[in-house]
């Protein structure tokens, strides 16, 4: 007896551009048939296609055209030659057969093309899995490789030790060295948004500062543009890294900074409406790294949200000070918090569990620059603004230093 009346499923069977006149045959042994005008894979669920051509002139036709079939096809018609052969194959054709072709031969033949086709489709997918895991492992190098300055032959043995040690498999540590990348460099720019938001009203403040000299706003100016540009870079690359994940928080900052930049954009700003749309800036960036550091958990890359965060804190503390020189009746009490704020992260950053060689010289650097700051807030007025803009400035590229410097760490990297 044939293997078709013991199959539990059948794949649904279309035929086109009409039905073959085996069809009854067919259902009698438990074939579902559906004819349709054009061979198209179905959207509910697998199906065969069954191309009847009951002479040459429309088996012509079908092999001049290149749009695949979507799904396997069996063939029934004229024997075709062989350039008619090729064109169908290509289409996705499996089998053919002729025309008066018994009805049981059909049905063991349709079988044979659903199993050729799903030994074909296994066959592609290991194929395509192992081109996956090629493409993860030539990325984890390249992370590496620019992270860490070393060459593919470096990384390469560094993510094969990695493996070992860790009982994994090398595809496996590749994969976690590019989402830990990706999530470390989402983190990076996501808290950049908070700085900056920050470091944009810190800069307008500085260029409404009497005293400035015109080349010393002229450079003020072209801080705050840079630092705009830098914003919404970050926020092209944000989309680019979630794809389309987090997109509602992400539109919210999006949303804030376009309110920001009009702000900024105004022909007379207005420090304090620019002040306020910066803190919703601040807050849409803070909920977004919330949720990213979420993802992060208790792994080294999460501690990239903390030390991004003294970025904001410096910049915040700078700004505070300048709206107190150059904004009259400006709440002044800020100032204080900031410093305590500042200072107690920071002692949770250095108490954090984190090694490098490069890290120890990038807090050094750090201590260095948050005295310098400290220096200018406590002069008097007349230098304070100077003061405290140069020394914000310095403490940021400590603190950018020293993100990268996480950045590059193995401990980061390799989670």
């Amino acid at each position: 007896m044939s293997d078709t009346a013991f199959t539990p499923t059948l794949p649904l069977l279309l035929c086109s551009p009409e039905t073959p006149t085996q069809a009854a045959d067919l259902q009698a042994l438990g074939w579902s048939v559906r004819t349709i005008s054009e061979l198209a894979a179905p959207t509910d669920g697998p199906a065969l296609g069954l191309l009847v051509c009951a002479d040459r002139t429309a088996l012509a036709q079908l092999a001049h055209s290149e749009r695949a079939f979507g799904l396997p096809v069996v063939l029934l018609s004229p024997p075709p030659p062989e350039h008619e052969r090729r064109a169908l194959l290509a289409r996705g054709a499996v089998q053919w057969l002729p025309t008066d072709v018994d009805a049981a031969v059909l049905a063991e033949a349709l079988l044979w093309a659903r199993d050729l086709a799903a030994a074909q489709q296994q066959r592609d997918s290991a194929a395509q899995a192992k081109l996956d895991e090629r493409k993860w492992t030539e990325r984890a190098k390249g992370l590496l490789m620019q992270a860490r300055g070393i060459d593919e032959a470096a990384a390469f043995a560094l993510l094969r030790n990695t493996a070992m040690q860790t009982q994994s498999k090398l595809p496996e540590v590749a994969r976690g060295v590019v989402h830990t990348s990706e999530l470390a460099e989402a983190l990076e720019r996501a808290g950049a948004q908070r700085m900056l938001s920050q470091r944009l009203v810190k800069l307008q403040a500085l260029r409404q500062w009497p005293k400035l000299a015109p080349p010393e706003r002229r450079e003020a100016q072209a801080l705050l543009d840079a630092s705009a540009e830098r914003v919404a870079a970050n926020l092209a690359r944000l989309a680019e890294l979630l794809r389309h994940d987090l997109a509602e928080e992400l539109t919210a900052v999006s949303v804030a900074w376009a309110q920001l930049d009009s702000c900024l954009s105004a022909r007379h700003p207005d420090l304090a409406r620019s002040d306020r749309a910066a803190q919703r800036l601040l807050d849409s960036s803070e909920t977004l790294v919330a949720r990213l550091s979420g993802r992060a958990g208790q792994r080294p890359v999460g501690l990239l949200a903390q030390v991004t965060r003294l970025r904001l804190l410096s910049q915040r503390l700078a700004k505070e000070g300048l709206l107190a020189q150059v904004l009259p009746g400006h709440d002044a009490s800020g100032l204080a918090a900031g410093l305590d704020e500042f200072i107690k992260a920071y002692d949770q950053v250095r108490a954090a569990p984190l090694v490098g060689p490069a890290l120890q010289p990038a807090f050094a650097a750090v201590d260095e620059a948050w005295l310098v700051l400290l220096r200018g807030l406590r002069v008097e007025q007349g230098d304070a603004v100077q003061r405290m803009h140069q020394g914000s400035e310095r403490l940021l590229q400590a603190l950018e230093a020293l993100i990268r410097a996480l950045q590059g760490s193995l401990q980061l990297i390799l989670g």
